[in-house]
């Protein structure tokens, strides 16, 4: 097993930052794969190989300045079609007032994005602004107290969406 497999498993929408993370990691180590190597001290394993299949498959897809790998869309996709039904036909109400309760900070986030005129689904939303908050924690940079207070709501949908993937998906 490796990191990108347990988080899988454990819960969905961290295995789909780890998944952004790790592909800004191989943009900014150019796609070498001796830098990505030596990322892991000389040492094998599945982290190290499953890193070296990411950067081939970024590779192959085209994906050198941005974008993010199929297995990734396939799976944002995945987690929007289950938002799509446990706010819908399969009604989750708790899943609803979180979700109603972030869906105001969501669009907000998305007002304040360059491209306002793109759709995004929520998820979609939801992923960016967890992603965009993880960066600028990682670089230690400032943080509003209105954006840590909307993370909090933000954070609370990704978890209980995550719970509901594990729950239709693995049925456990």
């Amino acid at each position: 097993m490796n990191t990108a497999l347990d988080k899988r498993a454990d819960h969905i929408v961290e295995y789909l930052l780890y998944v952004w993370q790790m592909e800004d990691v191989v943009r900014a180590a150019e796609f070498d794969s001796g830098v990505i190597r030596a990322m892991f001290n000389g040492q094998d394993g599945p982290d190290l190989e499953w890193m070296l299949e990411l950067a081939q498959a970024m590779k192959k897809e085209g994906l050198q300045d941005h974008g993010h790998v199929a297995h990734a869309m396939e799976t944002l996709t995945e987690l929007a079609l289950l938002h799509d039904l446990i706010t819908g036909p399969m009604e989750d109400s708790d899943y609803v007032k979180i979700f109603k309760d972030a869906d105001p900070l969501l669009l907000e986030l998305q007002e304040k994005k360059s491209s306002k005129d793109q759709y995004q689904h929520p998820v979609e939303q939801m992923l960016t602004a967890l992603y965009g908050w993880l960066v600028l924690r990682m670089k230690k940079e400032a943080v509003s107290v209105e954006t840590e207070a909307a993370m909090v709501a933000i954070r609370k949908m990704a978890n209980t969406l995550a719970r509901g993937h594990i729950r239709v998906y693995e049925g456990r």
